[in-house]
């Protein structure tokens, strides 16, 4: 209710009608003159499967397009940009929050198109700046719908973009958006997965959410789960194979290594009992724990072995991709491209696991000396990782080191970006807090870019403004 009030705030509530009007009528124009369109992404899974379906959606239609990945609209970000050199701009996955900024960038000539699902500003849209956000219509944007989810819905009356409705569940499952019942979906997300079901493109079961599915060795599938994060285990294909015999599950059938599918129900409960019970007692919350149970999704067109089988498998490569600059491998994939794409996809992958890994140990290893307390603040400064490794990170961190945390409320990761500014992630440790909303407020008042979710933000500010955010925070 939070929410949609401050959504009432913006002005007008439009319905999803009017913005699919709105929606139309650019895509239209673009259609009619036929120039080149020029697409502003975020990076990460839902960012790339928004791009992928719009991409999907010129190249069916023979409109020419250039496109760039970015980490957020930020003044920086956009004197980078050659906006004014185009006829029609489309964000994807971020600009809501920045209307101002892109408004002062933009000859009389360009016409803007942002198709974002985080809280937008008060700076509302006009002719020359088209804007398709939940917030818009009354729905909330952080839980009922990604950006890959509304592109799709937007687009889908256009029949050919009917073939790539899965890469919308994966943007969506790659935001962390399926917080229903046992990781199930609401409101347009589950609309369009209900279509995805009815049309047997995608399969959805109960089971043990572990990575890479039921046909991968149970070993590789332990270590190579990261959401959610397991100590000890995450990483370690050598710590998984010791924790089965441990707990009484044989992991090799003669010489070879069984999958989780080979596993008898029995078996399959006694895992998911002793996942639960290993990550409580290694110092992982009892509601982040859980989440090792619940929906699975997958794509029937794929075999049982391919990595994109498994839908969050499938989000988490694309995420691998975006973070570690893979982007037009990612297109390709999502294109249904294979061979030695995907062959490269899964080597990126790899290494992105392994590199959180290392940084994950890092944390512990220097705990003391790498944070920062506020009064209900915990804020990492980690020197050696990149910019687009810092979200992934509080994610993770803030799952695997409750024990760590005391009455901590927030959790943050810092890392360098430039010569002077530092780009902090934030994910929240209890419910009741907006930190996107909170963050959106304290730019304006401390003077930094920031916005987001209600569980998750992330700020660009000064070093030396850092502590100035704890101390207010």
């Amino acid at each position: 209710m939070q929410l949609i009030a401050r959504g009432l705030l913006l002005g007008a509530i439009d319905s999803l009608e009017s913005l699919k009007r709105s929606f139309q009528v650019f895509l239209e124009s673009i259609r009619h003159e036929g120039c080149e369109v020029l697409v502003v992404s975020h990076y990460d899974a839902d960012g790339l499967s928004s791009f992928s379906i719009l991409a999907y959606f010129l190249k069916r239609n023979n409109i020419p397009f250039h496109a760039t990945f970015v980490e957020q609209v930020y003044p920086e970000t956009l004197n980078q940009i050659p906006l004014e050199a185009y006829p029609f701009v489309i964000f994807l996955d971020l600009g809501s929050g920045y209307k101002h900024l892109i408004r002062e960038k933009i000859s009389g000539k360009t016409k803007v198109l942002i198709i974002d699902h985080h809280i937008p500003s008060d700076s509302h849209a006009t002719k020359e700046l088209v804007e398709i956000n939940p917030y818009l219509a009354g729905l909330n944007g952080s839980e009922e719908t990604s950006a890959s989810t509304l592109t799709y819905y937007f687009l889908r009356d256009y029949p050919e973009v009917r073939k790539v409705i899965h890469l919308a569940v994966v943007g969506a499952l790659g935001d962390r958006l399926d917080n229903g019942d046992n990781y199930s979906f609401k409101g347009i997300n589950k609309e369009v997965l209900e279509e995805a079901l009815r049309e047997k493109i995608i399969q959805a079961a109960i089971g043990i959410r572990l990575f890479g599915g039921a046909s991968r060795p149970i070993v590789q599938a332990l270590a190579n789960t990261v959401d959610p994060f397991i100590p000890g285990l995450s990483g370690n294909e050598s710590a998984c194979y010791s924790f089965l015999k441990k707990i009484g599950i044989e992991p090799k059938q003669g010489d070879t290594l069984r999958s989780l599918g080979s596993l008898t129900s029995e078996e399959t409960a006694n895992l998911a009992t002793e996942l639960v019970k290993y990550m409580i007692l290694s110092g992982v919350s009892v509601k982040d724990a859980q989440r090792i149970i619940g929906y699975n999704y997958y794509l029937l067109s794929e075999k049982p072995e391919s990595p994109l089988r498994d839908l969050r498998e499938y989000s988490s490569l694309l995420n691998a991709l975006g973070r570690l600059d893979a982007y037009g491998t990612a297109l390709a994939i999502n294109l249904g491209y294979r061979g030695v794409h995907l062959a490269r996809a899964e080597a990126i992958a790899r290494e992105y696991r392994r590199i959180l890994a290392r940084l994950i140990n890092t944390v512990n290893e220097n705990f003391d000396k790498i944070s920062l307390h506020g009064r209900e603040t915990l804020i990492i400064k980690l020197e050696e990782a990149t910019p687009k490794l810092s979200g992934p990170l509080a994610s993770i961190l803030a799952s695997t080191i409750a024990n760590k945390l005391q009455s901590k409320k927030i959790i943050g990761v810092a890392v360098p970006y430039s010569d002077k500014k530092f780009k902090v992630s934030f994910r929240r440790l209890v419910d009741n807090i907006d930190v996107g909303g909170l963050l959106q407020q304290l730019s304006r008042k401390l003077g930094f870019d920031g916005g987001g979710h209600p569980a998750a933000g992330g700020a660009l500010l000064d070093e030396e403004k850092i502590k100035e955010l704890l101390k207010t925070i």
